[in-house]
């Protein structure tokens, strides 16, 4: 028996539902910001990435146990050795993006939307947010596509 695993379906659903709102929130952020609109909705973007982020983070490494055991080591390793190049990828990503969601959740704390002198800071946010979306649908694509060779 591993760890968690008669959790692991939930914890897969819930990966999966804090993954979508992560990616729902940052689109909706840089779309904000692209529209140069720069109110109230960016901080709520902003804050809701960071919680659906650490969330899908979270719910990942609580299940990991389980997918390392049950589809890595039983089927990814030894059929698909590409597929396992591929979550480390994933992976790596996911834990080097955690710095730019705080960044992106910090800044939007800090930029005063009505001020003037912080505008060119949106230029910053908007990088950040531009970096976390990429890794987001990578991520996304990947998990995807590693699901439908075997799930937990």
């Amino acid at each position: 028996m591993v760890a968690l695993e008669s959790f692991a379906k939930v914890l897969h659903f819930l990966h999966l539902v804090a993954g979508v709102t992560s990616l729902a929130a940052c689109t909706h952020l840089l779309v904000r910001l692209l529209r140069r609109r720069h109110d109230a909705r960016v901080r709520t973007h902003a804050a809701v990435l960071g919680v659906a982020y650490l969330s899908t983070y979270a719910f990942g490494a609580l299940m990991y146990p389980t997918f390392r055991v049950r589809v890595r080591a039983e089927l990814l390793d030894r059929v698909y050795p590409w597929a396992t190049g591929l979550f480390e990828i994933k992976e790596h990503a996911a834990s080097l993006v955690l710095v730019p969601v705080a960044g992106v959740f910090l800044l939007s704390r800090a930029l005063d939307p009505k001020s003037d002198a912080d505008r060119h800071h949106y230029v910053l946010l908007g990088g950040l947010a531009t970096v976390v979306f990429l890794v987001l649908v990578f991520n996304a694509c990947v998990g995807w596509y590693l699901g439908t060779l075997r799930s937990v």
